[in-house]
């Protein structure tokens, strides 16, 4: 008969074995891509995207996510704007793609050590212009210039407690909350307000 320190050693091995195969892994963060959406089709030679964004004042966090904000909006510019060919130009400028972090107040006294507070709040700000140029080439066609622009923002706190892991995350669930936003307005917005240079 084994001893029962041995019997009992090895019960702890199995409970914490399967404890261990019974916690299920963290799933992967969804990539940032716009692949489930046609691609609106321009009468442009080009479409070029300019990063006019400056991080002004606070602490900017933007850099830390898997895809920085500026990074998305380049990527939905490069998935969903489809130069078709032509004399006419579209310019996407960037003009604010940051997230600044914010602390918050902790609950002081004896309260603070039995109270796990909301420790950051992250603030996400995407500001994004497009415009459309189509010269005048003579007989049967016509100039034309517009401008459709859109503005999103998203803010989330975290726990004083939050793993490294799980903040990282954090700032790419920001990141994906705005650009989706921002494909829906900027989507509207160029196929109203650049509609003469819209194929489809």
């Amino acid at each position: 008969m084994p001893p029962r320190r041995l019997v009992l050693a090895a019960g702890l091995a199995v409970f914490a074995l399967s404890a261990c195969q019974s916690t299920p892994p963290r799933p992967a963060p969804r990539p940032i891509d716009f692949s489930n959406f046609g691609p609106i089709v321009l009468n442009a030679g080009s479409v070029d995207v300019v990063n006019a964004y400056r991080p002004l004042g606070g602490t900017h966090v933007e850099d830390r996510s898997a895809v920085p904000p500026a990074e998305a909006v380049r990527r939905w510019a490069s998935e969903r704007l489809q130069a078709a060919g032509g004399s006419g130009r579209v310019r996407v400028t960037i003009k604010d793609a940051s997230i600044v972090e914010v602390p918050l107040p902790k609950t002081q006294g004896v309260k603070g050590y039995f109270t796990t507070d909301q420790a950051q709040r992250y603030d996400g700000r995407i500001e994004v212009e497009v415009t459309g140029d189509v010269p005048d080439a003579g007989v049967g066609t016509a100039a034309f210039r517009g401008m459709t622009k859109a503005t999103v923002t998203y803010s989330t706190t975290v726990p004083e407690n939050i793993a490294l892991g799980e903040r990282e995350a954090t700032f790419l669930d920001i990141t994906r909350r705005m650009v989706e936003d921002l494909n829906a307005r900027l989507d509207a917005g160029i196929r109203k307000d650049l509609a003469p240079m819209v194929r489809r």
